[in-house]
């Protein structure tokens, strides 16, 4: 009775020692916490950030550059020769007009002679502008296949959500049915903890014999370690949960009852036809297989030019000192339309496009396959989720097969027809009962949530 009383106290104190949570709100931390559905989520950024690139590059490009510099130049004496001075030549009596060329050849020739140092401005910018015209239909081909990629990326957050649902679903559901086992296995542990003491009260009477005191000491021998192992699946399925929820450090515990859902009515070939039209792994397969039909019909077009547009506008200047003017400047533009064309490529060309072909003609193969994979899937789990009700509605049955039992039992040794033993044997009948009973409930909600994922329900 003292173990009895410890067991029950310490099984109080961890309950209220914990937090519990609901099933609605485990879903939504471990949608919070699931480290593949936030990368999945970042996958999706990222594929929105690369259509709009994919899309930019059909607008025009500008482009500005510019640069301004400053240079100064110390020449060796060598490379700076003697001034010039041609009127040192002239005859004795130069006319005026002789006198004036010499003087502007001096000048000249004299200017054209470095100094040292010599210092020297520039400054120039150019306005770029380059727009693709024509290019075969690859850079509209490129926008349809980015904004394949995107809708690629959604439909697989979709499909690990719709698993991270589904995980945590079942292991909520798994933490109840092993605190229901362990409670029933704590139950069953107490009805034989009473009928012991009952048992050696009676020998003590000499009622008995030491064989039924050793059978019955035998009984809570055998259960003990069935109740420790029961605890310890608990444990093992909490620490499962709480890591699925993104909370291994908290004391957070599910809490919940098992309730049966509502029963599903559907044919397996409206189940299979249903799929088909609505599962996120169909559509995937699909926009997949549109990706390579794009690609090879982009192959098969690229001996087609690519055409573009170019246009510039450059403002520039140098000076002979650091100082720039506004008479120094000068400007030009230009414009061009540009064209290329593959002539011979070494046979490369044929082969990426035989490439995309076989590339193309596999993910066909592949959606065909996953099309078969899906339908016998749903072959499978609805197979399994009619005989889950099955099961159930024969443990249901079952148990009040053994609570009758349980009644008869009681009347007989009330009227002293039978025996202590009966009634100890009644009721392990019905606890073993029990535990099948609560099995067959997790097993109808399990099997409840995988064909709704695999008919293409949202969990």
């Amino acid at each position: 009775m003292k173990k009895t009383l410890i067991v029950l106290a310490l099984l109080t104190f961890i309950l209220s020692s914990v937090y519990a949570i609901d099933l609605e709100n485990s879903i939504t931390k471990a949608k919070q916490n699931n480290k593949e559905l936030l990368m999945a989520q970042e996958e999706i950024r990222k594929s929105d950030e690369s259509y709009k690139q994919v899309r930019g590059s059909a607008y025009p490009q500008l482009n500005l550059k510019g640069a301004y510099g400053l240079s100064k130049t110390y020449y060796p004496d060598s490379a700076i020769p003697s001034k010039m001075d041609i009127s040192a030549g002239l005859d004795d009596s130069p006319t005026n007009n002789e006198e004036y060329l010499a003087g502007v050849i001096n000048s000249v020739v004299n200017s054209m002679i470095p100094t040292s140092p010599a210092e020297a401005g520039s400054f120039s910018m150019q306005l770029q502008m380059n727009q693709i015209v024509y290019s075969g239909g690859k850079l509209g081909s490129g926008i349809k296949a980015g904004n394949y990629y995107r809708q690629l990326q959604r439909i697989n957050y979709k499909i690990i959500e719709q698993n991270v649902v589904l995980k945590t679903t079942e292991l909520f559901y798994q933490c109840l049915l092993a605190q229901k086992l362990w409670e029933v296995q704590e139950d069953g542990l107490q009805i034989a903890r009473r009928h012991l003491e009952r048992v050696e009260l009676f020998n003590q009477e000499g009622q008995v014999s030491e064989f039924d005191l050793l059978q019955a000491r035998l009984g809570v021998a055998k259960l003990e370690p069935q109740v420790l192992k029961a605890k310890n699946d608990y444990d093992i399925a909490v620490s499962a949960f709480r890591k699925q929820i993104g909370e291994e450090d908290s004391d957070i515990v599910p809490e919940g009852e098992f309730v049966l859902p509502e029963r599903i009515e559907i044919t397996l070939e409206d189940a299979t036809e249903q799929a088909l039209k609505q599962r996120n792994e169909i559509e995937l397969i699909g926009i997949s297989t549109q990706m390579k039909e794009l690609q090879y019909k982009v192959e098969k077009i690229n001996y087609l030019p690519n055409v573009a547009l170019s246009a510039d506008y450059s403002l520039y200047t140098s000076a002979d000192e650091y100082a720039i003017q506004n008479d120094d400047f000068g400007h030009k533009y230009g414009i061009s339309l540009g064209f290329q064309m593959p002539i011979f490529t070494g046979l490369t060309n044929t082969a990426k496009r035989d490439y995309a072909r076989y590339d193309y003609q596999k993910a066909k193969l592949q959606q065909r396959d996953t099309e078969e994979l899906i339908a016998l899937q749903i072959k499978q789990d609805y197979q399994k989720y009619y005989h889950a009700w099955e099961n159930h509605n024969v443990q249901t049955q079952n148990i009040h097969l053994a609570e009758r039992g349980l009644q008869l039992a009681q009347v007989r040794y009330d009227n002293h027809v039978g025996i202590q033993l009966e009634v100890f044997d009644a009721q392990l009948t019905l606890q073993t009962i029990k535990l099948q009973y609560y099995q067959s409930i997790y097993e109808i909600i399990s099997a409840d949530r995988n064909l709704k994922k695999s008919i293409g329900i949202a969990l």
